[in-house]
């Protein structure tokens, strides 16, 4: 377990600013999905606090388009939030006629394919 207070990394008694943690290294290894899900979100907060605090170090380099040129770069297809919504809806439009409320895809090529279809996979 790293040292936390509600996320933010600690160390001897201060925040190492712009350091999160989450999951099993945030608490150790208890909990099922609903623990994780809350406990990631305690997380998100205090990251939202402290950017809305001005309290997140400034990073070289750190552009809007940083990470999608970087995954270009290496050749490396990420989904973007249009695409995952798109995933999203397949697996629920998958469970309706089975009662369920969703379907979980099994093959990362077909959650690709939903989610290139729908023009949001970045190769």
């Amino acid at each position: 377990v790293i040292p936390n207070e509600r996320g933010r990394v600690m160390a001897e008694g201060k925040q190492l600013a712009g350091h999160y943690v989450a999951g099993w290294i945030k608490r150790g290894p208890t909990g099922v999905i609903g623990t994780n899900k809350k406990d990631a979100q305690d997380t998100v907060d205090a990251l939202l606090e402290d950017h809305g605090e001005g309290n997140l170090p400034e990073v070289a380099g750190a552009t809007p388009t940083a990470l999608p040129d970087l995954l270009a770069e290496r050749g490396t297809e990420y989904v973007t939030y249009p695409g995952w919504t798109a995933i999203n809806a397949a697996e629920k439009a998958h469970g309706e006629p089975l009662g369920r409320p969703r379907v979980k895809f099994v093959s990362i090529d077909e959650m690709l394919e939903v989610a290139r279809h729908a023009g949001s996979a970045a190769p």
